[in-house]
């Protein structure tokens, strides 16, 4: 048990930011790193909980078809199977889009009333609430946002997402955000949120930095760098869309 009780702190964006600044960058790339997002409070509190209290699952995909495993899942896998996916999901990877590694969606929890007691749900309020859509619009410029959807992530050694663009069919995504809560990382432990340009070039690349938001306009050429076996600890983020219409469920 968390020594956080019910009088939990409310999570809160950093009241210095200067959003005129990161409206323009973003209005000139298309995408924007903004540092100190949350008050340190809410920073810190978010880390506990993705480190102590979240569900974590491992997400695949088999071309076109994505697969979750459970917890419970994975400990009653033999090193023989572990491996055989490893190299089933690497030999994937040199053809075409591949990724891996694991994730706990807020959105689908809230919508199958799992786990709601934990304090993590709260950032899916949060991600909703006016004054983070107010600051998601001014930002971007995309005043018909209505609602986010949001993910725990965490990237481990050996994890990767390929490079793809966000743009689904039907889903109505205006912009990705990254929450990113990692307190150390070296940008040579991978897990760099990189940005391909038409020649194939990594044109930026965001470190996954403590208490940074990532913005990235859909749809945009991107990956995330494999994660070296050296790196310690794992890269904590919670990530989403910024979304038109009504929202899929909340």
């Amino acid at each position: 048990m968390s020594a956080h009780h019910t009088s939990e702190i409310d999570i809160r964006l950093n009241p210095d930011i200067v959003v005129k600044k990161y409206a323009e960058i973003f209005a000139t790339t298309g995408r924007v790193h903004i540092p100190d997002i949350l008050t340190p409070e809410s920073a810190a509190r978010i880390h506990e909980a993705l480190t102590t209290e979240v569900p974590w699952q491992t997400n695949f995909n088999d071309g076109e078809k994505g697969y979750t495993l459970h917890k419970i899942q994975v400990e009653a896998m033999t090193e023989v199977q572990r491996n055989l996916l490893n190299t089933h999901i690497t030999e994937k990877a040199k053809y075409g889009f591949q990724y891996i590694y694991n994730s706990y969606s807020l959105s689908d929890a809230r919508a199958q009333k799992l786990n709601q007691d934990l304090f993590i749900n709260r950032v899916l309020d949060f991600v909703n609430s006016e004054a983070f859509l107010d600051f998601m619009r001014a930002v971007t410029g995309f005043q018909e946002a209505t609602y986010a959807d949001a993910q725990c992530t965490l990237f481990r050694p050996g994890h990767f997402l390929t490079d793809h663009s966000d743009d689904v069919g039907g889903k109505n995504r205006l912009a990705a955000y990254v929450l990113n809560f990692t307190p150390h990382w070296r940008p040579d432990w991978g897990g760099i949120l990189q940005f391909i340009d038409n020649h194939g070039h990594i044109s930026q690349g965001f470190t996954p930095t403590f208490n940074a938001l990532n913005i990235l306009k859909v749809p945009q050429k991107h990956s995330v760098s494999y994660v070296a076996p050296q790196a310690e600890g794992g890269r904590y983020s919670i990530t989403g869309w910024l979304r038109k219409g009504e929202p899929e469920q909340l």
